[in-house]
């Protein structure tokens, strides 16, 4: 019997959160449903119920952790609409659609095959908000003079769901990963490397970078212990690192993805926990950071187990002194209503930019 699907659930792009606040600030005013959703793009609504999400997950990690990255951009040409009788509801549309669409369909192909998905044309856009077909042109016409393009990386989908949500509002509940294969470099891309190219401020477009730095090995939280946290920095300073992070190890050159594989297959998943005083704070660099109860399963990620300087701190950001008593006590107070835990079923190797380059499943189950 094929799985009903609900509208209490998603599969959706949502923009990193740095990049939400000229979208929200339309939002706010002008979307009926703002206070239910985040910024997002639906590649699949409605979808599967909640309890679903581990197998769904599975299911697109075969096809999704094998596609690249890409990045997709909203300028003034991006603002559009659907008319619906009296009533229009306008939206940001990508300037180029294509890699959505193309990632949409394959999800898509994949998903049928199990699932009653609606085969309806899709049209890749992101809801601002609704107005009188009579006001459409005029609140147009007034959103594109203020709006400045942006660029948006795309290294993931995500699961989001209202079904458990005593308030009704969506939440990330899972992810999949756009890992793909890195491009060829042809030699002049190579010499580019070489150089630090300076950033120019006067202009929108993406700056080529020395891209010759570490990887790292970490540790990521789920979204949904990260979005929790994030709450209780709104209206600070604080400016976060994206993503949280623990820092296993570092690299100087890429390391051989098989034999990693291979050796954190070996390893069991574990939980990581904190406590009311986990939270701490570097005066001399301002990083906002949390310390585990224990480092014993992180441990077994370091090349040297006994390396003095491993830490195995979680990351948050960077926050201005000013702040820190009201974030202490923000966390502090919020002990009390949330379990401060996660668990590790995955580690990441990560660029200087944070982007997402392989993932490495834990051993999930033991057999005797």
């Amino acid at each position: 019997m094929a799985t009903a699907l609900t509208h209490k659930t998603a599969l959706c792009i949502i923009p990193p959160e740095n990049l939400w606040k000229p979208i929200q600030s339309i939002r706010s005013a002008h979307d009926k449903a703002y206070p239910r959703w985040m910024p997002h793009i639906n590649l699949i609504y409605p979808f599967v119920p909640e309890t679903e999400f581990g197998r769904i997950k599975t299911q697109l990690d075969s096809i999704l952790n094998a596609s690249n990255t890409f990045d997709i951009e909203f300028d003034a040409t991006s603002f559009q609409y659907f008319k619906q009788k009296s009533e229009c509801t306008f939206h940001l549309r990508p300037n180029v659609t294509k890699p959505v669409c193309d990632l949409q369909k394959l999800i898509q192909d994949e998903l049928v095959k199990s699932l009653p998905i609606n085969s309806r044309p899709f049209e890749a856009h992101l809801t601002l908000g609704q107005t009188t077909t009579s006001r459409i042109s005029d609140l147009l016409i007034e959103m594109k003079a203020k709006w400045q393009s942006m660029r948006v990386p795309i290294d993931r989908v995500y699961l989001i769901s209202r079904e458990n949500d005593p308030n009704d509002l969506f939440s990330i509940k899972s992810q999949v990963l756009l890992i793909g294969n890195k491009i060829e470099e042809t030699k002049e891309e190579k010499q580019e490397q070489q150089q630090v190219i300076p950033i120019d401020t006067n202009t929108s477009h993406r700056i080529k970078r020395n891209i010759s730095s570490k990887l790292y090995l970490c540790v990521v939280p789920p979204d949904e212990f990260s979005s929790r946290l994030m709450h209780l920095f709104e209206d600070t300073s604080f400016r976060p690192l994206k993503p949280f992070r623990i820092v296993l190890a570092e690299y100087e050159t890429k390391p051989n993805d098989l034999e990693l594989r291979l050796k954190f297959s070996s390893i069991d998943k574990f939980t990581i926990h904190f406590e009311a005083r986990s939270i701490c704070f570097n005066y001399s660099t301002a990083r906002l950071f949390l310390k585990p109860t224990s480092l014993e399963a992180l441990r077994q990620f370091n090349p040297s187990n006994n390396d003095p300087n491993f830490d195995g701190t979680l990351t948050l950001g960077e926050l201005d002194k000013a702040d820190l008593t009201d974030v202490g006590n923000r966390f502090t107070e919020a002990w009390k209503l949330h379990t401060n835990e996660f668990e590790v079923a995955w580690v990441h190797l990560i660029d200087s930019d944070g982007r997402f380059q392989s993932t490495f499943r834990l051993k999930t189950q033991c057999f005797s």
